[in-house]
């Protein structure tokens, strides 16, 4: 039902037939405007490590003044990042704990490290609620206070939670699809034997379960999770970042936001948490409910 300008046209979505998406025309209506938000390149390390390089400078005289009052800013109220060393801060924000991870290993690295720190936080029942990533830290907001963040970062820890969450994750099964289409294991979808999308991504998972419960060293698998692991989930960042700090970690607790960490609360690209955390936000949430209607919960 919504409408969107394109082509120079107001148009209505009716629907979505296979590949194609069905519109009617509505210039009567104001419309939405359509943006591509795709997938971004992760900071190179090379321009990483200059990053990191340049904050070790006492001043800044080459940047802007306001860029490097922000980072004199920084300094004051918490530290710089350092090569050699992780930076987390963890501060309170909007009744929400948050703890904000600096590592400078590229936004898919950082978007990855986001899934397996909330994960690790989730066993230990820190109740993460949601986190979002850049290129040089991740966000993580939940209801409890990290009070030591270094098991978080246990590089045994990751690479196991890494490879289970990988299994089943639909990251995998994509770039199965590609890999088996290369190796002709899969027919390509075009011409008139043309496949719907749900039966061509059916044709691929059923190949990616069977190969992966009973052949799971089948070439095909590998090159599969080399290929998700580089690629797409950037996890050999992760590592090089966890051999290069070697488990230094610098916490600081604070009383408010940093200025490196306030960007990242307008950053796009949330992605919530659905664990113990929200089911304690709903029971606590109920709890309110029955007691402003006077009625008690055993």
């Amino acid at each position: 039902g919504d409408t969107f300008l394109i082509g120079g046209q107001v148009v209505r979505y009716e629907g979505l037939r296979e590949m194609t998406v069905e519109v009617s025309r509505r210039a009567d209506r104001p419309p939405k405007i359509a943006v591509f938000a795709g997938s971004k390149f992760s900071t190179s390390t090379q321009l990483s490590n200059r990053i990191l390089e340049m904050l070790r400078q006492e001043t800044w005289p080459e940047l802007p003044r306001h860029t490097a009052e922000w980072l004199a800013l920084q300094r004051e109220r918490s530290k710089l990042p350092q090569r050699d060393r992780i930076l987390v801060e963890t501060f309170p924000h909007d009744g929400r704990q948050h703890t904000c991870i600096y590592g400078f290993a590229g936004r898919s690295a950082m978007q990855t490290l986001g899934l397996l720190v909330t994960g690790r936080m989730e066993a230990e029942g820190l109740n993460p609620l949601g986190f979002v990533s850049t290129d040089y830290a991740v966000l993580i907001w939940g209801l409890d206070w990290v009070p030591d963040p270094a098991p978080l970062f246990d590089g045994e820890n990751l690479r196991e939670a890494f490879e289970t969450w990988l299994k089943g994750n639909a990251v995998m099964k994509r770039t199965f699809k590609g890999s088996a289409v290369i190796s002709m294991m899969l027919e390509r979808n075009f011409g008139p034997q043309r496949r719907t999308g749900r039966q061509a991504a059916f044709s691929s998972d059923i190949l990616y379960d069977t190969l992966a419960k009973y052949d799971p060293d089948h070439l095909l698998m590998r090159i599969t999770r080399t290929e998700a692991m580089r690629g797409l989930v950037d996890f050999g960042r992760i590592e090089e970042m966890l051999a290069r700090t070697r488990g230094r970690i610098d916490h600081v607790v604070l009383d408010r936001v940093t200025p490196l960490a306030a960007p990242l609360f307008l950053e796009h690209g949330r992605v919530p948490i659905h664990g113990e955390g929200r089911e304690r936000l709903l029971a606590d949430e109920a709890g309110r409910l029955m007691e402003a209607a006077g009625l008690k919960l055993d």
